[in-house]
């Protein structure tokens, strides 16, 4: 049964920064959702949300509500999610730690859920923190891919008799794989050799299923199709 929920925002005006807290009546019957205004960053050339409509989105709460029918964006580049107030049109960054999923709706005519995992930073192997993964398959191995907006290039341009630095932004997805022994291991590119190394014991079952199932390993789709193969033999 669906519950209507009627969502109260208290805004606090933080004295340091500037920015505004956002959240829910206290009580024991609403959900608290609580993030912060949001300002989105110039000085980009290029796209840095995953859509750039706002679409309809239920999220659910790591308390394990679930609110529906809020107007969403994901920005890859803050890897947040934003919510727009439709009675004022304020923009927030929601805070990530009370978000366990979220769903965004009728994009290109498909629902895209999302989770939110914790794993070690590719860059810093020794410390974790929480992403954002699309949710593509789960399973005995299952497949989440980060679709992160980074900085690919950068130039100088003239405006107003000025000189400014604009930076090139576009995708830089990362592809994390949870194994059966509940690791994730991560990919930066779709590579069937990097693939292989992860599953040294099945890889000649995995070149079987290539071959037999006319699967190149250069595509996303091939990646996912794959991982759903080897589920099914596993």
């Amino acid at each position: 049964m669906k519950y209507s929920i009627y969502i109260l925002f208290l805004l606090i005006c933080l004295s340091v920064n500037a920015q505004t807290n956002v959240s829910t009546v206290d009580s024991a019957f609403l959900p608290k959702l609580t993030g912060k205004t949001f300002v989105e960053k110039k000085g980009y050339k290029g796209e840095q949300f995953f859509s750039k409509d706002w679409v309809i989105g239920d999220i659910l709460l790591s308390t394990g509500v679930t609110i529906h029918d809020l107007k969403l964006k994901y920005n890859g580049l803050l890897d947040e999610v934003i919510w727009v107030n439709p009675s004022n049109f304020q923009q927030f960054v929601l805070d990530k730690s009370f978000i366990s999923d979220f769903w965004l709706k009728n994009i290109m005519g498909h629902t895209i859920h999302f989770k939110r995992i914790s794993v070690f930073d590719p860059l810093a192997a020794s410390k974790r923190s929480d992403v954002f993964v699309e949710v593509e398959v789960e399973g005995k191995i299952s497949l989440y891919i980060q679709h992160r907006i980074v900085v690919v290039g950068e130039e100088n341009i003239f405006q107003n008799g000025a000189l400014y630095l604009l930076e090139s932004i576009g995708p830089g997805p990362l592809y994390y794989i949870n194994s059966p022994s509940n690791t994730y291991s991560v990919m930066s590119k779709v590579s069937r050799r990097a693939f292989l190394r992860l599953f040294p014991e099945q890889k000649k079952d995995i070149n079987k299923l290539l071959r037999d199932n006319h699967l190149k390993f250069k595509t996303e789709s091939d990646f996912i199709q794959v991982v759903e193969l080897l589920n099914k033999v596993n």
